[in-house]
């Protein structure tokens, strides 16, 4: 079992850096490790999980979320992590127990999600998802290589 302290040092700083105000704790793991920053603006979900669950939910700013990979089967938590990612949250924090974990989740399916690992500790896995941070700037990606202003009547295609 993970140390909790040690986890909320990792937890903490991630809901700082988003100025969260409004979080979601879903599952035991969050809650215990959260139970001293929960307060009215927190919204809590625990096990079983279901995408009905999600439609009572109001805007939120951050999700840490714990044993929903443990908790249902691969399909099932995919398209759970997507709906929340998608339309409620655009902050997650994604605790994964490699222990209870189904062993057919690999890196890759976090990635394929938009997670980037965290970290690790004490056999518990740490995915994080910002939309700031799922692409980043590309140079090219502007109007000046767009609209290619200095080939007009040059060239008709």
């Amino acid at each position: 079992m993970t140390d909790l302290s040690d986890l909320s040092k990792i937890i903490l700083p991630f809901i700082q850096q988003y100025h969260g105000q409004r979080l979601l704790l879903a599952g035991e793991l969050a809650k215990k490790t959260l139970s001293k920053v929960q307060d009215t603006r927190s919204h809590t979900l625990t096990t079983p999980f279901s995408l009905a669950q999600l439609n009572t939910l109001p805007p939120i700013d951050i999700a840490i979320i714990s044993d929903v990979i443990e908790n249902l089967t691969k399909v099932d938590a995919t398209q759970w992590l997507a709906t929340l990612r998608n339309q409620y949250a655009q902050h997650l924090l994604l605790i994964v127990d490699q222990q209870r974990a189904e062993p057919s989740w690999q890196l890759t399916d976090y990635l394929a999600l938009g997670f980037k690992k965290r970290g690790e500790l004490n056999g518990q896995l740490l995915f994080s998802y910002a939309i700031e941070d799922y692409q980043f700037k590309r140079d090219w990606l502007n109007s000046r290589h767009w609209a290619n202003p200095e080939n007009f009547d040059k060239y008709r295609w």
